[in-house]
């Protein structure tokens, strides 16, 4: 239409000859594209979305980020979903530069298909000027079309993004804890372990990265919690058959396998109220919030080197955190005494919490490395099955600060040491 429009423009401006006919047409040509560049072409094609840089503001400085190029941000539905543009380029309360995501998804079928495109190309935009490299999820469930679908996007969202930037692919989240699940059929969870069907789905998946022009290499991964610590060395049940699913991985895979644990802290089922007390939680803090041997999220990695160790003959094994971080606002999800500590999800140890976590050298103690890389949940606040949560740096999508500001706790303490 803008083309049309254009030469006809040309015919009634221009009665001579052949060349001014052409230079004519060069111009409507040059027109026309920028005209869709920025407009679009009124039939669906353009504009390509700009993404503008976003930083949400603070005037809290939270120093240096150490090791950034082993960290990433885990972003959440609500960003990926309703304002993609809102990705952020640099760690909040820092200058620092992020360098990688993780996404869990391609897209959600609950979605609108129409705004899946506009997502895409934001985080495109963001990855390819930021140089980020990206941690892509696939879904498995028990419905098998669906998780077809799913996968098909994915393949469509890899090569959108280029192998230079596909970290990972991980394939299942957390599906040890199906089991506990009240809208879980027995005949799903039998289906899933020893049916097979997990593993199945890996290997068809690794078969079609294999097909995948120059993915053939790309890292595999299933993400787990810390239950499957529970085992000797994992654990391996009916209704969560890890340790089996671990060893046919390592079999099939080799070194192309990683192994990938969320450990949360604020979770941890051991944290209690100080003693005589009914609403103080100090020494729970203390050793949740650290970051070195003697707290709770090392400790906890270290217990997973080793049982990788156990299971694999050598530490040599790549390790992931594909996720950790503290709730404030306290989570729906929180139960137990700490949801009677109001320090436990105050704003200050959110603080506390994450620039402990940016101070992290990834080291946890002299004789266990620790994680090859790790990743903080999450950009910003979001349901988890309906529920509400509070994980996010940035409230919503409409907020242009940072949750965390000079004065986003009652009573300013000193940051804990690392």
């Amino acid at each position: 239409m803008v083309m049309k429009r254009c030469e006809a423009f040309a015919r009634s401006f221009c009665q001579c000859s052949g060349l001014c006919a052409c230079l004519a047409a060069l111009a409507c040509a040059v027109a026309a594209s920028v005209f869709i560049c920025i407009v679009g072409d009124g039939a669906g094609n353009g504009p390509k979305p700009i993404a503008v840089a976003y930083k949400c503001k603070s005037g809290l400085y939270l120093g240096r980020v150490l090791k950034p190029e082993k960290k990433g941000l885990a972003i959440d539905d609500t960003t990926f979903q309703k304002c993609a543009h809102g990705i952020p380029r640099v760690w909040p309360n820092t200058q620092a530069d992020l360098k990688s995501l993780r996404l869990f998804k391609a897209w959600d079928k609950a979605w609108p298909d129409g705004s899946r495109v506009d997502a895409w190309s934001q985080l495109e935009v963001v990855v390819r000027e930021a140089g980020m490299k990206v941690l892509v999820g696939a879904q498995v469930t028990c419905d098998e079309q669906d998780d077809d679908r799913d996968w098909r996007l994915v393949l469509q969202l890899l090569q959108v993004l280029g192998r230079q930037h596909v970290m990972g692919i991980a394939i299942g989240n957390e599906l040890e804890l199906l089991q506990f699940k009240a809208n879980i059929s027995q005949d799903c969870i039998q289906r899933m372990w020893q049916g097979g069907y997990f593993l199945r789905k890996l290997s068809e998946r690794a078969a079609d990265l294999d097909g995948l022009d120059g993915f053939g290499d790309v890292p595999l991964t299933s993400v787990f919690g810390g239950y499957i610590l529970s085992g000797s060395p994992f654990v391996d049940t009916p209704g969560a058959m890890v340790q089996t699913f671990f060893q046919e991985a390592i079999k099939k895979f080799g070194t192309r396998w990683v192994f990938t644990i969320n450990v949360y802290p604020y979770f941890a089922p051991n944290n209690a109220l100080d003693p005589g007390t009914t609403d103080q939680c100090s020494d729970s803090l203390e050793t949740d919030l650290c970051f070195k041997k003697g707290c709770n999220l090392p400790d906890t990695i270290a217990l997973m080197r080793k049982k990788t160790a156990m299971l694999v003959g050598s530490s040599d094994s790549t390790l992931w955190v594909g996720e950790t971080g503290w709730s404030s606002p306290q989570a729906a999800t929180l139960t137990g005494a700490m949801t009677g500590c109001p320090d436990f999800s105050s704003q200050n140890s959110l603080k506390n919490y994450y620039k402990n976590f940016l101070r992290w050298t990834l080291d946890i103690s002299d004789d266990v490395d620790g994680p090859d890389h790790v990743f903080y949940f999450t950009a910003r606040d979001s349901g988890n099955f309906g529920v509400g949560e509070h994980f996010g740096l940035i409230a919503d999508c409409d907020a242009t600060a940072c949750k965390l500001q000079s004065n986003s706790s009652q009573t300013e303490t000193e940051l804990l040491t690392v």
